[in-house]
């Protein structure tokens, strides 16, 4: 199914999601029904299907439409003073701001990248799925590859693909394991400061110019926090999610 393109149907698209995600806050993902959209949006079944093939779409368009790759270069511009070891953070931090203020974000999350969900999404909606954890990836490592470029970093070429996949891999666990409250507290401990402590001392591995510590990660999210509550909700919209669409690696943004 085809994003759309005039401002009208932009309109639109963004009127159905809308409704679908207080339709996924009240009923869950599971539970939320699709046809329910078009009744809540006061808009014919016709409307709905011109977008969304069926529910799986429609999640994987939540997704993308929160998800932190539309707003860390909206971060970024705004806060050129990070230093080359909070710009690594960067992503891994963010995701964890995000998560921490939707807890439906958090759940698409989970849910979207689930290849028993994306794979029943219409070829278009799994293509731009694709892009977008692409996306997120490329940043992840061209933040650490600069690092290393300009003396901030000492590795090697293989190191650095190294503390991309650790960043990721310790983020999506993390984030996960606290999502399904399946373990008991005293395994998990608080999650914000286990979560930059454990981020810390993920860093700290490799040769920095400066130590990775919990506090300066916590100073991060606090920027990010105070980012959100401007920039959030006027950017939470198909117009901020199309710019988006084509990449699949930060480097060719313009």
């Amino acid at each position: 199914m085809h994003c759309p393109k005039t401002n009208l149907d932009i309109m639109r698209c963004n009127e159905l999601l809308t409704v679908a995600e207080s339709l996924v806050d009240e009923h869950g993902v599971v539970s939320f029904r699709f046809a329910q959209m078009a009744k809540e949006a006061s808009c014919s079944n016709h409307t709905l299907y011109k977008f969304f093939q069926s529910k799986e779409d429609v999640l994987v368009c939540l997704f993308l439409r929160n998800c932190t790759s539309n707003y860390m270069p909206l971060f970024l511009e705004q806060h050129p003073e990070l230093t080359a070891l909070e710009r690594a953070a960067v992503p891994a931090v963010f995701s964890l701001v995000s998560v921490s203020r939707s807890q439906t974000f958090n759940i698409l999350r989970v849910v979207s990248i689930n290849s028993m969900f994306w794979q029943m999404a219409s070829d278009e909606k799994v293509a731009l799925l694709r892009e977008r954890v692409n996306l997120f990836w490329s940043r992840v490592h061209l933040h650490i590859e600069q690092a290393q470029h300009s003396g901030a970093l000492q590795a090697s070429e293989a190191q650095v693909m190294e503390l991309t996949q650790a960043i990721y891999f310790f983020m999506a666990g993390s984030l996960s394991s606290y999502e399904s409250q399946l373990m008991e507290s005293k395994y998990l401990t608080e999650k914000n400061p286990t979560y930059y402590r454990h981020l810390a001392d993920l860093m700290n591995r490799y040769k920095w110019n400066e130590v990775a510590t919990e506090s300066k990660f916590e100073k991060l999210a606090n920027k990010m926090e105070l980012f959100f509550d401007k920039h959030y909700k006027p950017n939470k919209n198909c117009e901020r999610c199309l710019k988006f669409h084509g990449y699949n690696d930060v480097r060719q943004l313009p």
